[in-house]
This record gives structure tokens, C-alpha cells and sequence, in this order.
């Protein structure tokens, strides 16, 4: 899948999100819509991209459903097995449309590495497609309209996530993402909006969405993201040329417990991913790749692992976790 690939200036970006919030006239918004109108939805949608896989979130379990949070194909919000709702996906599960979430439409192309270009070209096709089948909720004045008021104008949210363990270490986020808030782009964990960073992985998107135009967004960020990614890879070198030995001791004990523990917990295993992905950017460790490791990390998600491989307790869930990272990483 995508998410396993090695994009660009994959050293730094894991993937590039490009997500356009649309809402069909004279269909209520959010929880005021009903299972009619959730209906209409998903049939103007099928017809618009006959192409695309339909997959009703009622129908799974919950584990199926956070598999799918897990993978980026849902939101934290969809994977909630009270909230109903549906999505459409292509084969290599770069696109996903989610229906009947906050609004009534959420576009989502994504990509691995810098590619919001792409992203966004993607994006806009598959809207182009849906707008010869829905009347859109626009207005000349205000532009697209949407539940929440944050969304309206481009409905664009771009964004990056991005691993920085040097700007982490070096205390330097703290100023960075007061910085950025500033300039009107957010900074948040793994799962966007509440969730936190963990293993070092950061979430950069633009906010403002009133006023400005998708090329602008777009622009804005990427040029944000490029200066992100020269400090972290400048202050890397920094911090390894400063402290060979005890970084190294670090990273190469982390790759050892990923390749030889019986028992990896979840959150464990985050850390050391986050130092082991480092290690390759330094040139500290050369039997393993970024690919490998999104792979073993991807398989290695709670739900994943559970949904899977049929695991009923947290401990069963550990112990399948440090089989996985034994395979795949012990493979050379």
C-alpha cells in the first residue's frame, strides 16, 4: 500500500493528505441528517464513482473499523462503532471518500512522501466528478459551505505528517509550533485534531480556509515543510557529530529489541520505530530500510493485528507484534 512506500523526501515526510469538505443542498448537516438522507448521500456518490469500493461502517466491527482509522482510511471519529456512515475507496487506497461524518462528504487523497501536489490533483478530479451529481452547498460570497465554520470557504485541509526527532529533542517543536499557529497552520499528532505525537511524528496543516485560495494553502505549506525539514535534518547532523557513541548506543539498542523481544507493546514499539527510522537517516544502520519499516509497523497496529490474526487479549496482541518486527526486520 501506499503508506509503506518511500516518497519524497521520505527521509523526513511519511505522507502528504489533501481533504476537501463538501455538503449536498437541502440535505441537513451532521446529526440533524437522517437515514434517508445518509442514503441519498451514498447513492449520488456511487453513481458519480461506480468505480470505487463502497463500505458500510455498520456492517464491521469494531476492530475492523479501527483498522481502517489505523490505516488513514477513516477518521478517529467514523471509527467510533456508534456513528454510521460509509466510505469509498480505489484499489490502492489513495483515495478514500468518507460519507456522513462531520460533513456530509469528506474527499481524502493521500500519498507517501511530499506529494500534495498529487494529492491534490486527485482531490480535484474526484470533485470535479461529484459536482455533475450534487448541488453543492456554495455560496458566492462565503464559498463552500460546511458544519463546522473552520471549513468554510476552499473546505481544503492539507497536510504533512512528518517525523522529527531531533527538533523533539532539541526542545525546538515548542517554538516551532508556536510559530506556525501564528502563520495559521497547526501542528498535531498521528490522527490529527486531539490526538497527540507520538513517537516523534507531527501532523502539519494549513487552518485557514476563508479567503485564501487551494493553490495559496498549498504554496504556503509546502514552502513551511521545506524549511521544517532543512532544520531537522541540519540539526540531526548536529546532534550525531556532538554525540556519536551515546546516539548510537541508543538507535542500535532499539533495533535490537524490535528484532529479538518476544513481547512488544503498542506504545513501545512507536519509540523504537522513531529511533531506528533515525538511525537510518544517519547512515548508523544500514541493513534496514524506511519500506521495511513502515511495513512491520503498519501490520504491527492494534486493530491490524487483531482484525488479522484473531487475537483476543492485549498479550496475544504484544507477543504477534514482536513475531511481526522479528520477520520482517531479521530478514537480512
Amino acid at each position: 500500500m501506499w503508506y509503506t512506500n518511500f516518497g519524497p523526501s521520505g527521509d523526513i515526510v511519511l505522507s502528504s493528505r489533501v481533504r476537501l469538505a463538501r455538503n449536498i443542498s437541502k440535505i441537513p448537516f451532521g446529526n440533524k441528517m437522517s437515514d434517508a438522507d445518509l442514503e441519498k448521500i451514498e447513492s449520488i456518490c456511487k453513481d458519480a464513482l461506480p468505480e470505487l469500493k463502497f463500505i458500510d461502517l455498520s456492517k464491521m466491527s469494531v476492530f475492523e473499523r479501527l483498522a481502517l482509522k489505523e490505516n488513514h482510511l477513516i477518521s478517529p471519529e467514523m471509527a467510533d462503532e456508534k456513528k454510521s456512515g460509509s466510505i469509498l475507496v480505489n484499489d490502492d487506497c489513495t483515495l478514500s471518500i468518507l460519507i456522513g461524518e462531520e460533513d456530509h462528504l469528506r474527499i481524502q487523497a493521500m500519498d507517501s512522501g511530499l506529494s500534495l501536489e498529487k494529492c491534490m490533483q486527485l482531490a480535484n478530479q474526484i470533485d470535479d466528478r461529484l459536482d455533475k451529481k450534487a448541488d453543492f452547498a456554495f455560496s458566492d460570497e462565503l464559498g463552500y459551505l460546511t458544519c463546522c465554520p473552520s471549513n468554510t470557504g476552499t473546505g481544503l485541509r492539507a497536510s504533512v505528517m512528518m517525523h522529527l526527532p531531533a527538533l523533539t529533542q532539541t526542545c525546538k517543536m515548542e517554538s516551532i509550533i508556536r510559530s506556525l499557529s501564528k502563520l495559521g497552520i497547526a501542528v498535531r499528532g498521528i490522527y490529527g485534531e486531539g490526538s497527540t505525537a507520538l513517537a516523534n511524528i507531527y501532523q502539519i496543516s494549513n487552518q485557514v480556509t476563508l479567503g485564501i485560495s487551494e493553490e495559496d494553502s498549498l504554496s504556503r505549506l509546502s514552502q513551511i515543510v521545506d524549511d521544517i525539514i532543512a532544520k531537522e535534518r541540519s540539526i540531526s547532523l548536529e546532534i550525531y557529530q556532538a554525540n556519536k557513541f551515546r546516539l548510537e548506543d541508543k538507535i542500535l539498542r532499539s533495533k535490537g529489541i524490535l528484532q529479538n523481544a518476544r513481547i512488544i507493546t503498542s506504545g513501545e514499539a512507536l519509540s523504537l520505530i522513531s529511533d531506528v527510522r533515525w538511525g537510518i537517516n544517519l547512515g548508523i544502520i544500514k541493513d534496514i530500510n524506511h519500506e521495511q519499516l513502515l511495513s512491520a509497523l503498519y501490520e504491527s497496529f492494534p486493530a491490524t493485528i487483531a482484525k488479522n490474526h484473531n487475537t483476543s487479549s492485549p498479550l496475544e496482541r504484544d507477543l504477534k507484534r514482536g513475531e511481526i518486527f522479528q520477520k520482517v526486520l531479521k530478514s537480512n
